[in-house]
């Protein structure tokens, strides 16, 4: 008899639930970016009009940071609309549930009576609040949506956006916009290349002359940037980049990195004249124990990444050949004359200390081929050049591989009337017509030139990465916004389902919704940057090329 009560009072309550929604004619339009696997309009004349307070279930303890996620960015629409969180599911119109039958990025999305989306885990479900963000529309203030089923799911596992914050400082606010606008493409990993000749970000209490003055963040910052990030479904991965691009090391702390001579003048790998020594000698002992001092307090701050980026690229490794230490240290441990053994040799050492702390190291492409020191599989490899290593080679020998191709995936230098510094920077038709298994380059010394290096599709390129190189703080958000989604839809979806004027027209829709939520609608003109050809003489041919 008490079952069959509760029986009945159950179906009371939902039937007088059933009978809060409402419905509009309204007709559907989808923009959603990147577009999902599925999506099964059931009334294309519909919207399921939310009532005025929406009340959210969530399946897991802990679920308040979810919550607050969800309710704090719909707030930010501009909606009318108030939320609650519920224990009893029965009671919700909102609900998300983790679904272990589910893949850990897989998400289904099912309105009807009301919202329920289910999620493999987590980030799962982080991932389906930016579709359903993207989804919704404003009726007078109230929340509305389509009447339909989406499932979805990433063909990239590795999702990613390097911001440069070590050639020009970026603000807090800006740092906090760029995350949102990561997390609301869905990008899953967000680089911070903390360290370069120019400035030292880093805070470091064991080598605290490290850090620029009035140019650096605090820890605390740091520790904000990456629990905000992680609430939101984005991992921060920090890169520190040595043996090269490492003046600030050399200039702070001489007694440390430096060469016998760090007075002496020397030249980049591209002919720049350096105001000091950029290459840390990893000849001294001494280098190595401080370097992994200083890492171990960053991986304490970005507690949340796996992974750990050693730059390792573009070291000009004449600069350090003729260095007593570097000499007695290649003979002590048997490495021969040549100079790239020892860059091997740091490689692998720098490898097995991370791996001792339990995380995964990346590299960007600077090791050649041909060494006696094998560098390890387990290194994933960011190619970016295709000079010092080609990508179908690093695949043929094992390796695993992040696309970071220099065109059209580079965002570079922006306002800039140098000629001799080239603001580069492609248009989101370029970036929409590239795939995953595509290296293009601008330089005459790229092996990828003249000639795009396509690959057959290969799960050893496990995915790609935008890269925005030395923007000031104030371009940062207007150059990334537009050139974000074709990017992110070639990495979500390897077959195109769009053409491209319908995609851009998706992506003009969805930007107006990013505009509110990161309280910012700056534009950049897509000025798709310069056409460099070769006279044959090693000079380049600059094409200013416009949209």
């Amino acid at each position: 008899m008490k079952q069959l009560i509760r029986i009945l009072l159950l179906s009371i309550l939902l039937l007088s639930c059933s009978k809060k929604v409402k419905y509009i004619d309204k007709e559907a339009k989808i923009n959603i970016v990147p577009l999902p696997k599925s999506i099964n309009l059931i009334d294309p004349g519909k919207h399921i009009l939310l009532s005025k307070k929406i009340k959210v279930f969530i399946n897991f303890k802990d679920n308040k940071n979810l919550y607050d996620l969800i309710s704090n960015d719909f707030k930010k629409l501009s909606y009318s609309n108030s939320f609650e969180l519920v224990t009893n599911k029965n009671m919700s119109n909102l609900s998300l549930e983790i679904d272990k039958e589910l893949n850990d990025e897989e998400y289904e999305i099912s309105i009807h009576n009301k919202i329920i989306i289910k999620g493999g885990s987590l980030n799962a479900l982080k991932m389906a609040r930016s579709t359903l963000l993207q989804l919704s529309v404003n009726d007078k203030g109230r929340m509305t949506f389509p009447i339909l089923t989406i499932k979805d799911n990433p063909d990239a596992g590795y999702r990613g956006l390097l911001i440069d914050l070590a050639r020009k400082w970026h603000s807090a606010e800006t740092i906090y916009k760029l995350i949102d606008l990561a997390s609301f493409y869905k990008v899953n990993y967000l680089q911070f290349h903390l360290t370069d000749d120019q400035l030292f970000t880093f805070p470091s209490e064991n080598f605290p002359k490290l850090q620029t003055t009035d140019n650096h963040y605090t820890k605390e910052e740091l520790s904000s940037f990456v629990n905000y990030a992680y609430q939101r479904g984005v991992i921060i991965i920090p890169e520190i980049d040595v043996p090269g691009h490492s003046m600030q090391f050399v200039k702070k702390y001489p007694e440390i990195f430096s060469t016998t001579s760090p007075e002496k003048k020397h030249e980049d790998l591209f002919g720049g004249k350096l105001e000091f020594t950029n290459v840390l000698n990893i000849g001294k002992e001494d280098v190595y124990t401080s370097l992994e001092k200083l890492f171990v307090e960053v991986m304490d701050t970005f507690h949340t990444s796996p992974y750990f980026h050693l730059g390792a690229d573009e070291a000009n490794l004449k600069i350090i050949v003729d260095d007593p230490y570097v000499k007695n240290f290649m003979k002590k441990n048997k490495l021969g004359n040549d100079i790239h053994e020892l860059y091997r040799y740091f490689i692998v050492r720098m490898n097995n200390f991370f791996k001792s702390k339990g995380k995964q190291m990346f590299i960007w492409e600077g090791f050649s081929r041909n060494g006696k020191i094998e560098i390890p599989k387990d290194i994933i490899v960011f190619e970016f050049e295709s000079l010092y290593n080609l990508p179908n080679h690093l695949v043929e020998d094992g390796y695993k591989l992040v696309n970071t191709s220099w065109m059209p995936l580079y965002i570079v230098r922006s306002g800039n009337s140098d000629p001799n510094v080239l603001p580069l920077k492609w248009g989101p038709e370029k970036i929409y017509d590239w795939n995953m298994w595509k290296w293009e380059n601008w330089w005459h010394k790229s092996s990828a030139y003249k000639n795009p290096i396509q690959l057959n599709r290969n799960k050893n390129v496990i995915g790609a990465q935008m890269c925005s190189w030395e923007q000031t703080d104030e371009s940062e958000i207007p150059s990334i916004r537009k050139r974000l989604p074709p990017f992110m839809e070639r990495i979500w979806n390897f077959d195109k389902k769009d053409g491209l004027d319908e995609f851009l027209k998706k992506v003009n829709k969805t930007d107006i919704i990013l505009s509110k939520i990161i309280k910012d609608n700056r534009q950049d003109s897509l000025l798709v940057g310069f056409n460099i050809t070769n006279d044959g003489k090693g000079n380049p041919i600059i094409e200013v090329l416009d949209n």
